[in-house]
């Protein structure tokens, strides 16, 4: 290898600190004292900071519970369940994971998968390691390159590393497709245990080029637990898509189930705040529905699922290449009741023209019936806006920051000044809502 090569940095889980620019934590501790009822003192300061950085201990870890929400166009809960109790039994999990698989007490269309498994050693071991355990070193692929373990690699598996988004989606129960590995140890063949890593670039650190050996990689990453390649290594670079590695056991402290492409169409995976959006919507079948920003449209389908997929349900995003992609996935999901819009909701409201001379209140379906085929042929009619009072009701998800969201292996908010662009973003979507 080359002398020039730094040595990389190999975290555990519980070694890595998800950590924030002082003026970013200063903000949210800001806006977390401002809750707290006692008075601003000492004790207040100290109980706020203390809530802070548990926080950012939680962000690392997922959620105890697999949330899958039904799609009642095209199943039921009885049978998302069923099914769902079949391939857990299927699984080969060589943790001896314990399942359950329930219904939501209180949201009707919304099905659990739980972890009833306690961490044992094993797993508590894989926690806190940065390799994956090798009792009495016993196991050494590398003879002939002997100061890897200096380097921090394992011995007694070849490694891969994947981007930070793949590696967070790996805790969650995900397998690794091909697009999200950056690196691996040259050799890797179709079935081999491999060592998985998730990269995690700094603020100035340079992008690794996709296909990278392993012994030039000197960024700094964090063990993720095993699996198995589903194919060999000149095959993850080749191909643009399809499965690379079978996740087989996690660092994580919680056991996600692996459920890629299971059920498609008829449930989707979703985070339980995400669930209850529509829930509390509450829409009805026959009504008019305006979602101001649906990408990627979980919502969305959720509401059309509600509504038993009878009434009209506008879904607009601005960019057009997202929309085109959620089309898809309405027809996926069977919701006939969505019409898809590339459109910017924060300058989407008409105004009716006094005197009679210009144009006159229209019904969300007048609208959809009177808009033209867009320009670009890619089924996406072209509607300028709507009217005021309008719709029966209307969901509003802006952009934000997505702190909320984890795991999350890295937070790279740098600035208060970010989370305030978002603050002013969202205003300008609610102004147009109301």
């Amino acid at each position: 290898m080359s002398p020039s090569i730094e040595s990389p940095q190999i975290l555990s889980l519980n070694d890595l600190k998800i950590t924030l620019p002082q003026d970013v934590y200063n903000h949210l501790a800001t806006q977390y004292s401002a809750l707290d009822e006692t008075n601003n003192n000492s004790s207040s300061s100290n109980r706020t900071s203390s809530h802070v950085n548990k926080i950012l201990e939680s962000m690392k870890t997922s959620p105890a519970d697999t949330c899958c929400r039904v799609n009642l166009i095209q199943s039921s809960v009885e049978e998302i369940v069923d099914e769902l109790k079949k391939h857990m039994s299927t699984i080969i999990d060589s943790q001896n994971h314990d399942y359950t698989v329930q219904c939501h007490t209180t949201l009707r269309d919304l099905v659990i998968i739980r972890s009833n498994t306690v961490m044992d050693d094993a797993m508590v071991s894989y926690y806190h390691c940065s390799i994956p355990p090798n009792p009495n070193n016993t196991n050494n692929l590398f003879p002939n390159w002997p100061n890897r373990i200096s380097k921090g690699w394992p011995m007694s598996h070849r490694a891969v590393i994947v981007d930070r988004f793949c590696g967070e989606a790996v805790l969650r129960g995900a397998n690794v497709f091909v697009r999200g590995i950056l690196s691996a140890d040259a050799g890797i063949r179709a079935d081999e245990e491999i060592a998985l890593y998730a990269d995690l670039p700094g603020p100035n650190s340079k992008s690794i080029p996709r296909g990278l050996l392993l012994e030039g990689y000197a960024g700094t990453c964090v063990f993720l637990g095993i699996g198995r390649s589903h194919c060999k290594r000149s095959e993850y670079f080749a191909r643009t898509t399809g499965l690379g590695v079978t996740v087989m056991r996690t660092a994580g402290p919680s056991s996600q189930p692996s459920l890629n492409s299971i059920l498609d169409g008829k449930m989707m995976l979703q985070n339980l705040p995400s669930v209850c959006v529509a829930h509390a919507l509450d829409p009805q079948p026959g009504e008019a529905i305006l979602d101001m920003c649906c990408a990627p449209g979980g919502k969305t389908t959720h509401v059309a699922s509600l509504m038993k997929n009878e009434g009209l349900i506008v879904a607009c995003d601005k960019s057009r290449k997202k929309m085109v992609v959620a089309r898809d996935f309405f027809r996926s999901m069977g919701a006939s009741c969505i019409v898809p819009l590339a459109l910017d909701s924060t300058k989407s409201l008409l105004e009716v023209e006094e005197g009679g001379g210009g144009e006159s209140w229209k019904s969300p379906q007048n609208v959809i019936d009177s808009a033209s085929d867009g320009a670009k042929d890619d089924g996406l009619l072209d509607a300028k806006g709507f009217y005021a009072n309008s719709f029966d009701r209307i969901l509003l998800d802006p952009p934000c920051s997505a702190l909320g969201l984890r795991p999350k292996l890295l937070v790279d908010t740098q600035s208060p000044k970010q989370l305030s662009k978002f603050a002013e973003y969202q205003r300008r979507f609610v102004r147009n809502a109301v």
